[in-house]
């Protein structure tokens, strides 16, 4: 097999390597029995408070990354009553310290990065004070305020992933830009005045 052949071959074979493991990768993260959420959020949707909370908390499928995770609680007229960062609570819950001093309706929007990578989101509201459900006045604004930088990481497994995809594409170019070695060729002394010696005669 020719050194072009050869070098055409492993190139094929990096290549399909990364596409096995890409599939392999998917199929792994699509496993799992049943998708990470959000089981119950406190105060729940439409509850009629007669005392503010001090916080929300998130109870969960699976734990959460706290720093990946956001909840936003706003007021009536849309302020945020944040106050404080989310944090763990215990192994698969999360909270939010919120500031509430006045009466009235209030929202509450989250989006939850589970430590897997999955991820959840969702919106509720509840009233204090006014001894009714709170009002729908409207779809609930994003989790995460205007003001406040969002960005993800990227997951453990899928880290791992690119850095796999990355090792083989470095091995593919040092495959593709080695030049192909020469063959050494051993010409053949030709015989003296171009001829050649005959046996001597020992009989």
């Amino acid at each position: 097999m020719s050194a072009a052949r050869r070098r055409t071959l492993a190139v094929a074979t990096a290549l399909a390597s990364v596409g096995v493991a890409a599939v392999v990768g998917v199929a792994v993260r699509q496993s799992g029995s049943e998708p990470a959420r959000v089981l119950a959020v406190t105060p729940a949707g439409d509850s009629v408070l007669a005392t503010t909370p001090d916080e929300i908390t998130l109870r969960l499928s699976t734990s959460a990354d706290p720093v990946l995770s956001h909840v936003t609680v706003r007021d009536s007229t849309g302020a945020t009553v944040n106050d404080g960062k989310v944090s763990t609570a215990g192994e698969t819950g999360l909270r939010q310290p919120v500031r509430v001093t006045l009466a009235g309706d209030y929202s509450v929007a989250y989006h939850v990065t589970f430590t897997n990578g999955q991820d959840d989101s969702g919106a509720l509201r509840f009233s204090v004070g006014t001894g009714t459900v709170p009002r729908d006045t409207g779809e609930i604004l994003d989790a995460i305020p205007d003001n406040e930088g969002h960005a993800h990481g990227i997951d453990p497994f899928g880290a791992t992933l690119l850095v796999a995809d990355g090792l083989v594409l470095i091995v593919v170019l040092v495959l593709l830009l080695r030049p192909a070695r020469r063959r050494r060729t051993v010409a053949s002394e030709p015989a003296e005045h171009g001829y050649a010696s005959e046996p001597a005669d020992r009989g």
